[in-house]
């Protein structure tokens, strides 16, 4: 047997044990339950407050701090920096979908909206990354989340500098959209 082929193994025997527990005890209970509400409520709640004439690029911004935290979720679990005892579905990885997916980006994305001006969105986002790594330990309380070797205050500087990456690309972009625009709409000299 080659190492891939030892690999491929245990990943499908880690894939069964994990549908079992996932089953056994995830399943029902009120933590996932908790996980259900957690990846509805703050889209609908992006759904309501969202500002439709700037729709594309709040949801870009979402879409991208999602997709950063679960490479930085995935990341961290694979290094057993941290660890979940409950997911949300047993085949899907990262295993907190409900945070990396919904919770972080909708409000941030939210904050981005709303907060357009560097000096009003740093406080903010600074404070929600705060609360983002209170989370994790509430997480933490509520025996969903296990930290190896994590300190929360690892996560309030990552949380604060995914938003400000992602709002400093956006408005890169959305700077670039205007600029060609401008040079398109403008009569040619000729």
């Amino acid at each position: 047997m080659t190492s891939f082929d030892l690999m491929e193994s245990l990943r499908r025997e880690l894939t069964d044990i994990t549908r079992a527990y996932w089953l056994e005890h995830n399943l029902g209970t009120w933590q996932w339950w908790l996980f259900v509400s957690l990846a509805i409520v703050p889209w609908l709640v992006f759904v309501r407050f969202v500002d439709r004439a700037r729709l594309t690029e709040v949801l870009l911004y979402a879409l991208v701090v999602g997709l950063v935290s679960s490479v930085l979720d995935i990341i961290g679990s694979d290094l057993m920096l941290w660890g979940y005892k409950v997911r949300l579905l047993w085949f899907v990885y990262p295993t907190l979908l409900c945070t990396d997916m919904t919770i972080i980006p909708v409000t941030f994305a939210l904050i981005y909206q709303v907060c357009s001006r560097w000096w009003t969105f740093a406080p903010v986002a600074f404070a929600f990354s705060i609360l983002y790594a209170l989370m994790e330990s509430v997480f933490h309380w509520f025996d969903i989340y296990v930290s190896y070797r994590w300190n929360l205050l690892y996560s309030i500087p990552i949380y604060l500098a995914l938003a400000s990456a992602a709002k400093f690309m956006l408005g890169a972009l959305t700077a670039s959209e205007r600029r060609h625009r401008l040079r398109r709409s403008q009569p040619d000299p000729k």
